[in-house]
Order: C-alpha cells, then structure tokens, then sequence
C-alpha cells in the first residue's frame, strides 16, 4: 500500500478476489481510486515494486487485478443522489488530475463544469494513449460516470481566448487550473526539423485523430519508409514504437542509459519486445542525419556507452569505438513534457516558475490570483496518470477546505 499514491487498500481488495467477489473488491478501490478501469490498464504500478515479492522477481499482478476487478465488478448506471451545496467550482482541463478533483467535488455536493479546449475530454488518456492500452470506450465509461454525478462539459473552449480566467472566477466560486503538461520539451538535437521527424506528442495526437478517420490507409501515411527509431523512453517513446510496429515498421527503441531506467515496467517492457520491437541501450543519440537524397531524415548517428563499475555505483562512459548510424526514414523524439504557457501569456498576474510550470502555494495549491487553484503536471510537471490522479483528489480537498 505504501507504493500506491491514491492509498488504495490492496490487500483488501485481492482479499475480495480471492473469494470471487469482484463487485466488493471494486467497490473497495473505490474508496480511493474513483478511476480503476483506467489505472487497471495505464498505470506504471508502483504498487508492485513495493510488494514484498518484487524481490523474488514474482510480484503480485496488482495492476491487472485491478482491472480485472474493474470489469466484472459491475457498472454504475443510475444516478446518484447528491445534495447540492449551492457552490460552482469550474475546472479548466480534463484530464486525469481534472478528472479525480471532479469526482470528489461532485460527490460533495458543488456544482462542476469542466473547459476542455479538445473536442473531447479526457486530455492526455484520450489524444496521448494509444487505443490499444486505452481504448475510448474506456474512457466514455469513466465520463458518464461523472456526468451521471452531475458534471457539466463544455468542449471547444480555450481559456485564455474564448473565455478569461477574470471571467470564470465571476461566475464561479473558485476556479481549478489542471491544464496538464502536453508541450514537447525540445531536445535541440541537429537535424530535429528534418522531414520525417516527430515529437512523441504530436505523433501520438496525429495516430489519435488519423485513426478516427474513416480514409482507409490514413493512419500509414504518418510514417515514411519501413523503418522507425524512437529516441528516449518513457510510455511516450513505448506507445509511438508500439504503433509503429502495428503500422508494419521494423522499428528500434533507442535509451542513453540502462533498460532499468526507462521508466517502463518490466512486463510492458517485454510486451514490446515480443512485439518485434528492438531495443539500443546504451546508445547516446548525437544527431539526425539526412537520407542520401538529401531530403528528409535518414537515421540517427549514435555513441554506444560502457557500464563502468564504480566505487558506490554502475556509470556510463563512453565506448573508444566509432560512432554508428541507425537508419531509419521516421525518427520519434520522446523527451520530457512542460506545461504549455498559452494561459499564463493571456493571464496577468498568474505567477510562473522558471521552468514554465504554475507557482501555487504549497498548502494551499492557490495560484497567484484569487479563487484559483492549480494542480497536476500544471504545477509539478510531466507525472504518470496514478500521480496526477493524486494530486486531483488532494486538490479537491484543498478547495472544500478554503470555501468552508
């Protein structure tokens, strides 16, 4: 329990298991994780590096139990009764620390509306998971849900542009910014604006949207040639090498450290291997080299690295061989992500950080500017969804606690 940032009562819930009653051992992650048909399928699990058995390489399957629990626990489908307080929060963002802070504030009796500049809410689970880790129907599960507590979406709206956050906290009681961290952090490497060169995100959004559409091939034309190298790691860089490979793509994972390092689990990390992918680690990208035409990328010119042992710890060092070129005609840059600026540009007075994250107070998660709170990726930076989760239902508590 204590690897599980939402609290959950693991042993509690496979207790439930154990004796074939899954609508209990929903009911009982529940209590803490208003989301588990999300977490069951997308959640980095820490929980299981803290079991006692991550040791013996035999961990309990938490995550999937979850999921499991989540899908033969039974669906909510009646409205629930909620007393309203008279209270109108607004929420500008929609993913998943939007939509923990919704849920707890809903269930307390405020009145919620959520501004999603998208078409479609769900932020970084629907437009920067692949359909095949989280499918949509998962996520329209998780908004009825909401909806049937009496949340109100507005889609298509920008704030900032369409609407001023002065606007909201005149109609509202307070105002959340969970606005997320979307934007690619840039890797300034040489040759990053050749043809043929992604970011992880914008890939991951373009596979989203193409998908949707109904023009067979559509999504293929995202990809040039038959090779694919995905630079960095992450479930940004594991997704868009995932897509690839289903896209026919002899595609390559390439990491400047150690596999343990990734930030991948071990049982996701073998997935993608039994899928075909391949993985270079250690291997420093030094820079995007262009196709013999000239015209658009021709792979990414790499240093492999040496695991020296040190005193205290393993370090990297570079090997005395020559530098090789892996080939490839789609290059994926998956880097770090940061908030995008947009709102605090528009914003007077809304205080920013060096690093482009939202300055809040830290007992309070209040922004600089009355009624506003902030929190998630918006405020701490790029988080797996169990911790953006977190820091929405921390929020939501935060809020109820300033309008008291």
């Amino acid at each position: 329990m204590t690897g599980c940032p939402l609290g959950i009562d693991i042993p509690g819930f496979l207790r439930f298991l154990r004796e074939g009653d899954a609508a209990s051992a929903l009911e009982r992650i529940k209590q803490q994780n208003p989301f588990p048909a999300i977490c069951g399928r997308i959640c980095p699990a820490p929980c299981e590096k803290a079991c006692i058995f991550d040791a013996e390489g035999s961990a309990i399957a938490i995550r999937s139990l979850e999921r499991y629990a989540s899908d033969n626990g039974g669906k909510s489908k009646s409205k629930v009764a909620i007393t309203l307080n008279g209270k109108k929060i607004a929420i500008v963002g929609s993913g998943p620390s939007a939509m923990a802070a919704a849920s707890v504030l809903l269930r307390a009796g405020f009145k919620v509306t959520i501004f999603e500049a998208a078409n479609e809410p769900g932020g970084i689970l629907r437009y920067g998971i692949p359909e095949f880790r989280l499918p949509q129907d998962v996520i329209n599960e998780q908004f009825d849900e909401l909806r049937l507590l009496g949340l109100e979406i507005q889609t298509n709206i920008l704030i900032g542009r369409m609407k001023s956050l002065a606007e909201l906290t005149a109609s509202f009681d307070a105002v959340l910014l969970a606005t997320g961290a979307s934007l690619p952090d840039f890797a300034l490497i040489e040759g990053e604006n050749l043809p043929g060169v992604y970011y992880a995100e914008e890939f991951l959004m373009r596979a989203h949207i193409l998908s949707k559409d109904r023009i067979a091939g559509s999504l293929s034309q995202l990809l040039r040639g038959h090779q694919t190298l995905v630079v960095g790691s992450g479930y940004a860089a594991l997704d868009a090498a995932r897509i690839a490979v289903r896209l026919g793509q002899e595609t390559s994972l390439v990491f400047g450290g150690l596999e343990e390092e990734m930030g991948i689990p071990e049982n996701d990390l073998k997935e993608a291997l039994e899928e075909g992918i391949k993985i270079h680690t250690p291997f420093e990208p030094m820079k995007i080299v262009v196709n013999q035409e000239g015209s658009s990328c021709g792979g990414v010119q790499c240093r492999r690295l040496e695991i020296v042992e040190g005193q205290d710890k393993l370090s990297l060092e570079v090997a005395k061989e020559e530098p090789v070129v892996l080939e490839a005609q789609t290059i994926i840059l998956a880097n770090s992500q940061k908030a995008n600026p947009f709102l605090a540009k528009a914003t007077p007075h809304l205080k920013v950080k060096a690093d482009g994250t939202l300055w809040v107070n830290e007992t309070t998660s209040l922004t600089s500017l009355e009624k506003v709170f902030a929190q998630g990726a918006v405020v701490k930076g790029a988080m797996n969804v169990v911790e953006a989760l977190a820091t929405g239902k921390a929020v939501a508590y935060q809020i109820m606690e300033h309008l008291k």
